[in-house]
This record gives structure tokens, C-alpha cells and sequence, in this order.
């Protein structure tokens, strides 16, 4: 696997770079071999549901669930096949789950970075550009805004999802010294990947989470943020 090289240079959301991927681009579909492709909540549940899948089932084919070596919580992450290395949702003619592709692929060559201002203490949205010798997206002549880009990948709601899960992550990394006892991350891998059990629980009355209405009336996103919440609010408790 190649370690990707950034950019020095930061970008706005205003700011343009030159980037294009389609079909006639020499490298195409190279991009998708012998990668690290872990997914956060939001992107498990709809790759998982253009499937057809259950949690369960789309762990058994396609890839594994494990503890995060960086974030110490459950994670998921996607098998890449064991003759050639490649994405298993890869075809000659590009991705069968394009669609419903996780953010990371939906994201590149950009990568994301969140920071406080230290004068205002705001929240900054910084990207960076990744360089690859397989890539030649970056000689297509096609000037582009990130937030256009950002648009045009149809990055809203992951980007909305996965910064809630980023509260998380970053609720569990401030107390990375504390462990994790098996039930906290039962719930968490519950509340977050297997929505379907997680609605059944709270059905019979198993868990005390708040909802916004009837929980066999949500849907699985808002079902996510409800999800989410409780981690935050009923799990990663540490005082």
C-alpha cells in the first residue's frame, strides 16, 4: 500500500484545485486496490443497507469487526480480496455500490482536518490534497471549488454523521487511559452498527434512551443520532 503524500498547502472551503475521475482517466479504478478502508457508523449503514444486508451478514462477507487501535472503540472495516488486493465492490466498470460509496472514497483525493481556532476557539474545516503516483486526476484540466467538490461527491450527510461519531471519538481519546469494560463496548458496537438489535432493546424496554418520537417509526439515520447520543450521554461516562 502506498503512504500518500499531502499537499503543504491548506484549503477553504472556497478554495479551487484541479482534480477529475471518470472512466477516461488512465488510473481509473486504481485507487481502489490495498487500502485501509475502515467505516464509520454512517458509512456501514448504507453500504450495509444497498446490499441488502444485516450488520451480521455484512460482516461475515465482507470484512471484520475489531477495536480500533487509535480510537479504542469498535470498529469496521472492509476486506480487500485475497488474490489482487482489490476493493470487493470493485468491477471493470467501476464501483457496484457508487451510490452508497463510503466517504473516504467519496472524499479523495481530499483528506479532512477539524482544529479550534486558538483565538476564537471555532471549529476550522481544513483539507489538504492527496498525491499518489497512480493518480492522474490531478493533470485533468478541471478547476474545482472544495466546496463543490464536496457537493458534487454528495458528502453532506456523511460529513454530518461522521463529525457526530468524531464526538465520540474524541470523548473516548480524552480518557484513552481509562479502559473499556466489555459492556460499554457492546453497547457502543450495538447502538452504533447494529441498529437493527439496537431498536429492538429499546422495543423492550432493554435501554432508557431518549427519542424523538416512536422508535419503530424512525429511520435507520435518525435512529443513528439517537445512537450516538446515548453513547455520549449513557456509556462513555468516566466521572
Amino acid at each position: 500500500m502506498e503512504e500518500p503524500v499531502f499537499d503543504p498547502r491548506e484549503l477553504g472551503l472556497e478554495d479551487e484545485f484541479l482534480f477529475a475521475c471518470h472512466p477516461g482517466v488512465p488510473c481509473f479504478n486504481k485507487c481502489c486496490y490495498d487500502i485501509h478502508l475502515v467505516l464509520p457508523p454512517y458509512d456501514f449503514l448504507r453500504l450495509r443497507r444497498a446490499l441488502g444486508l444485516s450488520p451480521e451478514e455484512f460482516i461475515e462477507r465482507y470484512g471484520e469487526a475489531y477495536i480500533g487501535e487509535v480510537t479504542q472503540l469498535p470498529v469496521v472495516s472492509v476486506y480487500m480480496q485475497s488474490h489482487d488486493f482489490a476493493c470487493p465492490f470493485l468491477t471493470p466498470q467501476g464501483c457496484r455500490v457508487y451510490p452508497d460509496r463510503p466517504s473516504a472514497c467519496r472524499t479523495y483525493p481530499l483528506a479532512r482536518f477539524l482544529r479550534e481556532d486558538p483565538e476564537t476557539g471555532k471549529r476550522q474545516e481544513v483539507y489538504r490534497i492527496i498525491r499518489e503516483t497512480h493518480c492522474k486526476g490531478h493533470y485533468e484540466k478541471r478547476p474545482i471549488t472544495v466546496r463543490e467538490y464536496l457537493r458534487e461527491q454528495g458528502l453532506e450527510p456523511y460529513l454530518y454523521y461522521n463529525d457526530l461519531f468524531g464526538e465520540v471519538v474524541a470523548r473516548r481519546q480524552a480518557h484513552a487511559e481509562t479502559p473499556l469494560t466489555g459492556d460499554q463496548l457492546d453497547l457502543i458496537f450495538l447502538a452504533l452498527y447494529d441498529l437493527p438489535a439496537f431498536r429492538r432493546e429499546i422495543q423492550r424496554g432493554h435501554l432508557a434512551v431518549e427519542l424523538p418520537g416512536p422508535v419503530e417509526d424512525l429511520s435507520e439515520e435518525a435512529l443513528l443520532e439517537v445512537g450516538i447520543r446515548f453513547v455520549l450521554e449513557k456509556v462513555l461516562i468516566f466521572d
